[in-house]
């Protein structure tokens, strides 16, 4: 059984780490309102990107790689961490569902890395990595994001990779960050029923392109990778802090209960010490009575 002096010493280093975690949900509540605001303002454009971009390619009627494809040989995929910890299960499920999406697509995957978590893991596991891209996953910036589209975008056109999909979470509420796979390129004509007749036939477009379609197409395609892979790093920056400050907020919570069950644990033995003392002096009362 612990000795008061060490149920002391556990309560004490118990507390001081309370503090630490209170302190880091305080600070990434901070940050989380921030991150908050910067997707609910960028959302509104990004779709409005990804609207346009779909009915430009549902207008275009050229051979673009960018638009039709090409033969599957080796697909690119971007996975989108944390360089930091201390947020549950954040970057575990990012990572999970990139493994998963390399599993299923099989063949040959060109494996890009965003933020120090990803780096890590798939180094561990000795995958290569054509790209690397760490140290701003707390505060992207456009030029980051920029930086990381014309990177896959270059991969798309060299060759390097037939396809290139996007793994990240999605922000939804500092409780919940659901992981999210997209497709960028080539980008797909919709074929889905909304840009469809009732008898399946294409509707005509409302719009009128100059000089065409395919150009405005390809003038378009590395603003949309931009774009999308900016709404990406946006929405996995406000999941960080959200995920960091809600595992903070249990840290502390849970480091107090310890406390206090720990406390009381110190008193009862204390109660007992000197129950016990109470005793002995009795016991060596009547003792010396009966002598």
């Amino acid at each position: 059984m612990a000795s008061l002096r060490d149920l002391k010493r556990q309560i004490g280093s118990i507390k001081n780490i309370a503090k630490v975690t209170e302190a880091l949900q305080t600070v990434s509540a901070v940050k989380f309102r921030k991150a908050e605001n910067r997707v609910r303002k960028a959302r509104p454009y990004a779709e409005n990107v990804e609207q346009m971009m779909r009915d430009v390619a549902r207008s275009a009627t050229g051979s673009s790689p960018h638009l039709a494809g090409r033969e599957v040989r080796r697909v690119a995929v971007a996975a989108i961490t944390a360089d930091r910890g201390l947020a549950g299960g954040f970057n575990a499920q990012v990572l999970r569902r990139t493994q998963r999406l390399r599993d299923e697509l099989g063949g040959e995957v060109v494996q890009v890395a965003s933020g120090r978590k990803a780096t890590a893991f798939f180094r561990f596991r000795r995958v290569e990595l054509a790209e690397v891209y760490t140290g701003f996953s707390d505060n992207p910036t456009y030029e980051k994001a920029r930086e990381i589209g014309q990177g896959l975008t270059r991969l798309f056109d060299e060759e390097e990779a037939d396809e290139v999909y996007l793994v990240y979470n999605r922000f939804e509420s500092a409780l919940t960050q659901r992981p999210v796979v997209t497709r960028l390129l080539p980008v797909a004509r919709e074929e889905d029923d909304e840009g469809r007749g009732g008898d399946g036939v294409v509707a005509a477009s409302y719009f009128e392109y100059v000089p065409d379609a395919e150009t405005v197409l390809r003038n378009l395609v590395p603003r949309y990778v931009e774009t999308m892979v900016w709404q990406a790093l946006l929405e996995s920056a406000a999941g960080e802090h959200g995920a960091r400050m809600t595992a903070m907020k249990n840290a502390t919570d849970n480091a107090n209960d310890l406390a206090r069950d720990l406390t009381l644990r110190m008193n009862k033995a204390r109660q007992a010490q000197i129950t016990q003392e109470i005793l002995e002096i009795v016991g060596g009362a009547e003792a010396l009575a009966a002598s």
